[in-house]
């Protein structure tokens, strides 16, 4: 049966890619979309890109993807100088790309949505509405919504003395069932509403992907399996 199938977060972990989609058995019609962060940390950033492109699975953007257009933005600006301002993990990240890559990164959505199925790369606040324009501060929070403080405000991830609820916890459905990378979980977070699916591959935990089967052109959203494959070694830390 024809599936959609939704992986966390990559970063550049290749063969742990090429592994889970063997494990999965990946047929000619499935639907395969990538959380976003699927460049940067990891060794195999740019082989990851095109094989991504070339084998036409969608993506959201990622904050890592987000960065590496705004280092170009920036490169063009101010030239070489401004690469010794940036990490060095950036950097190298960044000079391996070509003017095509970066085009194609700035051609990923912020979100995804087939009927009542949605992937974001971080996450979405109840107030935030996908058939209405986008502003700034709703880009942000969708690719870097975390945890929530007390009166269910943004907090910067390094923020741990404030720290609350997660955003999925009080997801109110309102865009359908959410399926989410960017938060590096141990095992998938599975809330009423949603899925996180990045178990922190590149930090030496898994690479995890959510299955849905396909009936009349939509996602049978009761009938989901998880696979995960081991990272072959912590590639951050």
């Amino acid at each position: 049966m024809k599936k959609i199938v939704i992986y966390g977060d990559i970063h550049g972990c290749f063969e742990e890619f090429l592994e889970l989609r063997k494990l999965i058995g990946i047929n000619k019609n499935d639907i395969e979309i990538v959380t976003g962060d699927f460049i940067n940390k990891g060794p195999f950033s740019l082989k990851t890109l095109r094989y991504i492109k070339q084998n036409n699975i969608l993506s959201v953007i990622g904050n890592n993807e987000s960065k590496m257009i705004m280092i170009y933005e920036q490169y063009k600006k101010d030239g070489e100088k401004f690469l010794d301002t940036i990490k060095a993990h950036e950097k190298e990240t960044f000079l391996s790309l070509h003017d095509s890559d970066i085009k194609y990164l700035k051609s990923l959505p912020y979100f995804l949505k087939s009927n009542d199925l949605t992937v974001v790369h971080g996450g979405l606040f109840n107030h935030i509405k996908l058939d209405k324009p986008l502003s700034k501060e709703d880009k942000k929070y969708i690719m870097y919504l975390r945890f929530l403080d007390k009166d269910y405000n943004f907090l910067p991830f390094n923020d741990f003395e404030n720290r609350y609820i997660f955003w999925s916890e009080i997801y109110d459905n309102h865009e359908g069932f959410i399926v989410y990378g960017h938060h590096p979980f141990k095992e998938p977070k599975i809330d009423r509403y949603s899925i996180g699916i990045d178990t922190g591959c590149v930090y030496g935990g898994k690479l995890s992907a959510v299955t849905f089967p396909i009936k009349n052109d939509k996602a049978i959203l009761d009938q989901y399996k998880i696979f995960s494959v081991d990272a072959k070694k912590a590639y951050w830390q």
